[in-house]
């Protein structure tokens, strides 16, 4: 995996480069853009013969020419390291697309493990439910109080007193919010939660 600090600290290199490119061709410009003025002292002199003043032009030439020559290589450099830097960007934006995939994987990984544990009490709950709903019936068919049968078993189903036990979240959510949603009949949370974040078969299969 590609370090993200590796690559920010590339691309911060690759920045201060370009900057002093881009400051160097500024400063070779100014030498070319002055050229004229340097040598303007010395050249009516240098037409009379004076020595000093033809070597003078002559040093003043070499580094114009030195400094035009300079100026087109810093010219030529700076797309090449404008491209450096995109790719230095390009590779730290992979690299933090890589470093969010890696994070999404492990937070998927353990809300499935979260996901199991809910999967373990709605199994011993269906459990403990069945148990629940045999006794009631067991309760209504003992029961003397015949002129209220119908509203002994709508009691004793036990279905108002478990509606008022749920714990708050997530049924309220999912009554208001899914109302028409289906309940029951699907895969096991853990193994649904794998397959809604994509997570590897293997990964799926340890779901199960």
């Amino acid at each position: 995996m590609i370090k993200l600090e590796d690559t920010a600290e590339l691309v911060a290199e690759r920045r201060k480069n370009i900057s002093g490119i881009r400051a160097a061709i500024a400063a070779q410009e100014e030498v070319v853009a002055g050229s004229d003025l340097r040598r303007q002292p010395f050249v009516l002199q240098a037409a009379r013969g004076d020595v000093a003043a033809k070597n003078t032009l002559d040093k003043l030439l070499h580094e114009d020419l030195a400094a035009e020559r300079t100026l087109a290589d810093l010219r030529l450099a700076l797309p090449q390291a404008e491209a450096e830097l995109r790719a230095a960007e390009n590779a730290q934006r992979a690299a933090h697309s890589e470093l969010r995939k890696a994070e999404q994987i492990r937070l998927a990984r353990a809300r499935v493990e979260a996901a199991r544990k809910i999967d373990a009490a709605l199994a011993e709950f269906s459990s403990s439910w069945a148990e629940y709903s045999e006794i009631g019936r067991a309760l209504y068919a003992v029961s003397d109080d015949y002129p209220n049968q119908i509203y002994l078993a709508e009691h004793l189903d036990g279905l108002l007193r478990l509606a008022a036990a749920l714990p708050h979240q997530p049924f309220f959510d999912i009554r208001h919010k899914h109302s028409f949603c289906q309940l029951g009949g699907g895969a096991p949370l853990a193994i649904s939660e794998s397959q809604f974040w994509r997570l590897p078969v293997d990964d799926e299969a340890k779901a199960a």
